[in-house]
């Protein structure tokens, strides 16, 4: 289950705050016309999305197809997935100015319900603290919460904001990307990285410095949905709404999350304990 608020994003888009580009076709209509349905991907992001083999993997690549499929079916057309690449900092802006249709893995907020329209949930993500070797204080957000205990996280995420409502003794140090948070962690600047579970472990996996792998207590898995263009129609995010139910209450969505995990080389019988999506 995941996560992921760009605060940063809608710096630049609160001018056009729920604005509905009136000159462009609606989402069902443009996808129907050009047969194909477009996603905002951030590169390089295994087990999210990621290359293997020359080929696009991941579970938001899964997904992408799994959605694609199911609305083939319903407008009996043959529907293709593009990848379009983006950001944390950028994705609500590709959405409004029509260069992504759909992106999966926003968490719902007031300020991105203005400026996109969105659904969900598509599946939860625990956040979890990722220790350096020498640091292992407890199990619980209280045991982090220390004067003086220093902690990495990604900028303008909701595991950043989920941190700095929980801990308000610590010293933040924030980066742009999981492998700077990483780095920062297993480079001795900070004592724990906390971010979503498994792009952490993506990070983990590839630097055996990282220590023990925490998800605090109690436990925080934010519903990690998505989003599409407000086009006045509606008919795109009432199908995309549906789908998104149907994927998560079948078991469809962790069952991909876990492919994913397996085809990155991710180790699913190393998920800690209660880790769920």
């Amino acid at each position: 289950m995941l996560a992921l608020s760009a605060s940063a994003a809608f710096a630049g888009t609160l001018g056009g705050t729920g604005r509905v580009f009136a000159q462009a076709p609606s989402a069902w209509d443009q996808a129907v016309e050009t047969g194909k349905v477009r996603f905002g991907m951030y590169p390089n992001q295994a087990p999210y999305n990621f290359t293997l083999d020359g080929k696009p993997r991941g579970f938001r690549r899964l997904m992408a197809e799994d959605f694609t499929a199911r609305l083939s079916e319903k407008v009996g057309k043959q529907l293709e997935v593009e990848e379009v690449p983006s950001s944390l900092q950028n994705i609500v802006l590709d959405i409004q100015a029509n260069r992504v249709d759909v992106h999966m893995g926003l968490t719902v907020t007031e300020e991105r319900k203005k400026a996109i329209d969105m659904f969900g949930p598509i599946y939860m993500m625990p956040v979890a603290a990722f220790n350096s070797t020498s640091f292992n204080p407890g199990t619980s957000w209280d045991d982090y919460d220390k004067k003086g205990i220093r902690i990495s996280v990604i900028q303008g995420s909701t595991d950043e904001a989920a941190a700095r409502d929980r801990l308000t003794k610590v010293t933040f140090r924030g980066f742009k990307s999981a492998g700077e948070v990483v780095l920062d962690v297993i480079s001795g600047n900070a004592d724990a990285a906390i971010m979503g579970l498994l792009l952490g472990m993506n990070g983990a996996k590839r630097n055996p410095n990282i220590g023990s792998i925490i998800p605090l207590q109690p436990l925080y898995a934010p519903a990690s949905g998505g989003g599409c263009r407000k086009d006045g129609d509606g008919r795109f995010t009432k199908f995309l709404q549906e789908w998104a139910v149907d994927l998560q209450t079948s078991g469809r969505a962790a069952k991909l999350i876990l492919a994913s995990m397996n085809e990155a080389g991710l180790d699913v019988n190393k998920l800690p304990p209660g880790a769920a999506f």
